[in-house]
């Protein structure tokens, strides 16, 4: 934008219209249409009609011209004073203009021009003043009684002048009307309150119209000269014409009042410059004027030189050396940066192949934990429908004998009911069946009993035995789930389904990178890899039935030969991270389901079930390390094996002590009672594996004192001689052979059983030999 003066515009000023303003229009157009009809047309004034006026009347040709000048532009004023003063100062020497009788009266507001007449009228007509003069006569015309109360009445209010004037008949000039609008107008502005008078209209030979009444007409107009009033008048006006302007000049004033802001920003920012520079002149001549101050250092002699130039020599010396020995460094450097390179362009095929490798089994890795993960839930599935149905099959059997222990009850109390109904046909049928079963078990026995054994007692037997429809079912089930299995990984190609061929890609792996084998942990993820595919091959794996043992799988002979070399020796198979693979897999996978079955499918009294338990256990804890105390999956095995026994004793023992129950020739005591037996021998026979403390607790405190030992007071002598000898023979030796507190009730049972025999009778001779034995062993642990 051009930093010119922008050429002064014509400005057409608006003029803001109120309903008040209308009503001064007509009142005063009213006024002049009276005086234009009592005056006589006089010669049109020489001064140049305006072009634009702020009253409704028009150029006179007689009497006087009124002329506003805007004080709100100072130059317009100056130049007018000036023009004046001009006027006054010119030479008395000027030739005389014919005299045209007018009367110029100037103010700092208004130039009145009055023409006089030439003919004076008979009757003078009352003086129209203006301006100033019309204030001063104003003035004039005031009493001291006026003067006194005016100070009573509102600076606004009409002097009594104007009264008086409008009551001789006479006609306000165009001042006079012109001065009372402006009045008006600064006292709305202003906000001063004008005082209404609703006064009757009197006969004052006036026109006066319906609304003047109305719009207070009877205002008192101050005409006093007060010069404050007059600046503040004037630079109201100034603002009202700022606003009044258009818009291209306000964007014009607003250019140049930010060119002007700038501007000054950019001259103190220069002086500012240039008094920093002068300043920074005057230091340095400052610092030229002062003395030179003489350097110390500097050498003044021949042998001072000398020495200086000598120390410089060793310096460059000495630099010498530290850049001939940085530059070795930097070649030394490039050599081994040379054979590196060389080094690595060798072994270039050797990684890209590595990478491969990488990438492959990074693929393989992925795709196989996907496909587990995609076949862990049907997996998970089969176990647990394979479990319910060897537990449905286990609970079939325990409430078998638990109903034909009621029945062999009812039948040895004499419990028979007058009618027979549905019931007793029921435990007819029950009772039938449980005799072909206890036949057809004494037959088996017989064709596989080998010469010299020891007779069965009756009641020692598991009765274990399904009927053939029974069978049917659960081999129906057991049928599907096998069918099952085969389809869990039938869409898997064997890469991902065999464990073989995933031991082969983890061994394959082993071998070419043992180190990156070691650092990604791939000996900690091998067993979570198989263990999925392990669990498969052990759903229908039940080891209280089957003889077979874990060792003789197929997927354990796989898993003990990964990572085994011929030239293995018993250092290296100790550094070897594979080493824990089998004990992990039985730790984490092995003993869980041994858990599993014994909770849901181990009958305690069932000696076969227990024997094969107790043998498959004892292998593991042998052979596998990981299977300590601090196993807590092994806990929790012991734990289970521990509540079921619990449960045994409190549900399956049942010794009727009533003597007409109890005698030797019942077989239902009998019965009973080498049931209890069974069970002590199958507690005991967990004597080194599970905790002593709780199984002596079970076995001797819940079981022999409190239900054998009761038992045998109602039992013949003869009798108890020969349970005292089964018992001897249940109980592990390593009990008998210690200081136990729990026997101190079966060693007074012997004790009173011995005192009870007579050594005459040659019948209780092999009984009391028999205790004799029992005793010295026990005498022997408590000396």
């Amino acid at each position: 934008m051009s930093l010119f003066r922008k050429p002064k515009k014509n400005i057409v000023q608006r003029r803001v219209f109120t309903e008040n303003d209308e009503d001064d229009e007509e009142h005063d157009a009213d006024l002049h249409q009276a005086a234009l009809q009592e005056k006589k047309p006089k010669k049109k004034s020489k001064e140049k009609k305006p072009t634009q006026t702020l009253l409704s009347f028009e150029t006179e040709e007689e009497g006087e011209v009124f002329q506003v000048r805007k004080s709100s532009h100072h130059k317009k004023v100056m130049r007018m004073f000036e023009k004046e003063k001009k006027k006054k100062e010119r030479p008395e020497k000027e030739e005389p203009k014919p005299k045209d009788d007018k009367t110029e009266v100037v103010t700092d507001d208004l130039v009145l021009v009055v023409n006089q007449s030439h003919k004076k009228p008979a009757t003078p007509p009352p003086p129209v003043l203006s301006g100033r003069d019309a204030l001063c006569a104003g003035k004039d015309d005031l009493s001291s009684e006026d003067d006194e109360s005016d100070a009573t009445v509102h600076r606004f209010s009409k002097p009594d002048n104007v009264k008086k004037v409008l009551e001789s008949g006479a006609i306000p000039d165009a001042a006079m009307i012109h001065a009372a609008r402006k009045k008006r107008q600064r006292a709305r502005e202003m906000g001063d309150f004008i005082a209404v008078e609703e006064e009757e209209p009197e006969d004052t030979g006036r026109l006066i119209r319906d609304d003047d009444n109305e719009e207070s007409d009877e205002e008192r107009i101050d005409m006093d000269i007060n010069l404050a009033k007059r600046d503040q008048e004037r630079r109201r006006e100034q603002f009202l014409q700022a606003q009044d302007s258009d818009h291209e000049l306000d964007e014009w004033e607003n250019q140049q009042i930010r060119k002007g802001v700038t501007g000054a920003a950019m001259t103190a920012a220069q002086e500012m410059l240039m008094d920093y520079q002068t300043e920074q002149e005057t230091q340095s001549k400052a610092i030229q004027l002062q003395p030179p101050l003489i350097d110390p250092d500097i050498p003044r002699t021949p042998e001072m030189i000398a020495e200086k130039l000598r120390e410089r020599y060793a310096d460059a010396c000495q630099a010498k050396q530290q850049h001939l020995a940085k530059l070795h460094k930097i070649q030394e450097d490039i050599e081994q940066a040379s054979e590196e390179l060389e080094d690595v362009k060798l072994k270039a095929p050797e990684a890209a192949e590595k990478f491969r490798f990488y990438q492959e089994l990074r693929g393989y890795v992925t795709d196989l934990v996907e496909c587990l993960d995609e076949k862990i839930g049907a997996i998970a599935n089969l176990e647990q429908r394979a479990l319910d149905l060897m537990g449905a099959m286990a609970k079939f059997v325990i409430e078998r004998r638990r109903q034909d222990v009621r029945d062999q009850a009812d039948e040895a109390t004499g419990k028979v009911l007058v009618k027979k109904g549905p019931e007793d046909e029921e435990k007819v049928r029950r009772a039938a069946e449980r005799e072909g079963r206890r036949s057809r078990r004494r037959r088996t026995r017989e064709l596989s009993a080998a010469p010299g054994t020891a007779k069965h007692v009756e009641g020692m037997s598991s009765d274990e035995e399904m009927s053939q429809q029974d069978m049917l079912f659960f081999d129906k089930e057991r049928l599907e789930i096998e069918q099952e299995l085969q389809e869990i990984f039938e869409d898997v190609v064997e890469d991902y389904s065999s464990i073989v061929n995933i031991l082969i890609r983890f061994e394959h792996w082993r071998s070419k990178d043992s180190a990156a084998y070691n650092e990604a942990y791939a000996s900690l993820c091998l067993p979570k890899v198989v263990s999925p595919l392990i669990r498969l091959k052990l759903i229908l794996w039940n080891p209280l039935t089957e003889t077979k043992e874990i060792e003789k799988m197929d997927w354990y002979r796989t898993l003990a030969l990964y990572g085994l070399h011929d030239d293995e020796t018993e250092g290296g198979l100790a550094k070897d991270p594979d080493v824990c693979l089998l004990p992990n897999i039985v730790d984490k996978v092995l003993v869980p389901k041994l858990s599993n079955i014994v909770d849901s499918c181990w009958d305690p009294l069932s000696s076969s079930q227990t024997l094969r338990l107790v043998g498959c256990v004892g292998r593991l804890i042998r052979k596998y390390p990981t299977l300590s105390p601090d196993s807590k999956n092994l806990v929790n095995l012991f734990n289970a094996v521990l509540h079921k026994m619990k449960l045994a004793l409190d549900h399956d023992v049942f010794i009727p002590v009533t003597p007409k129950i109890s005698d030797s020739k019942n077989q239902f005591f009998q019965r009973q009672f080498a049931c209890g037996l069974k069970l002590l021998k199958n507690i005991t026979s967990w004597q080194g594996i599970i905790n002593e403390a709780k199984l002596k607790d079970l076995a001797l405190n819940a079981l022999l004192n409190r239900y054998l030992l009761s038992a045998l007071k109602f039992c013949s002598l003869t009798d108890a001689g020969q349970k005292m000898r089964l018992i001897s023979q249940i109980l592990p030796r390593v009990w008998l052979q210690e200081n136990i507190h729990e026997f101190k009730m079966f060693m007074l049972a012997i004790s009173n059983l011995q005192q009870q025999l007579d050594k005459n009778n040659p019948l209780h001779l092999e009984s009391i030999d028999i205790l004799n034995g029992i005793l010295k062993t026990l005498r022997s642990a408590h000396k």
